[in-house]
């Protein structure tokens, strides 16, 4: 098993709505099924889950994922690559008050750093951008072609752990 333990620094954005798939697709947009479930974890400030990856050629990858907050936008994150008997044994831990998240991934080049534009299946409606930074001082400059958007980065609504809860409501636009 491959083992990584790094500091991811993201900002979220939400869009009003989904880049057709005319933009993407002008744009370089990869996509990708997601399917993240939470489990459960005796630590309140951690953030444990097991994600399966399918890509568009259909192959499928495994991850474990234990994630803190550091910052203010900032976590530390542990990711394990896992098998998929790894993937079925932590599904027997998956937290019974949250649904697994569902969303596509759209991968975007997008200048030095790399636009995730998730559509998600559950949520509909909800679409969000995630850009991964170098450090918190790092600026984003979102294209016009993604639309209306707004910043929703620190906003605990918009963490997948709290948009996996079935009562969670989605947070209107404006």
């Amino acid at each position: 098993m491959v083992s990584t333990a790094n500091l991811e620094i993201e900002r979220k954005f939400r869009l009003r709505a989904a880049p057709s798939a005319a933009a993407l697709a002008a744009h370089g947009a990869l996509a990708k099924q997601l399917e993240q479930v939470y489990l459960l974890a005796g630590d309140t400030d951690v953030a444990e889950r097991v994600r399966r990856t399918t890509d568009a050629a259909g192959g499928v990858t495994y991850r474990h994922t234990v994630k803190r907050r550091v910052g203010a936008f900032s976590f530390d994150e542990r990711e394990t690559l896992i098998d998929e008997i790894g993937w079925s044994e932590a599904l027997a831990r998956a937290d019974p008050t949250r649904r697994p998240v569902r969303k596509t991934r759209h991968v975007v080049p997008h200048g030095e750093q790399t636009l995730e534009i998730d559509v998600f299946e559950q949520s509909a409606g909800l679409v969000v951008v995630e850009v991964e930074l170098r450090d918190e001082a790092e600026p984003v400059a979102l294209p016009a072609w993604l639309g209306e958007w707004r910043e929703v980065t620190g906003d605990p609504r918009y963490l997948n752990a709290n948009l996996a809860r079935p009562d969670a409501p989605i947070p209107p636009f404006d």
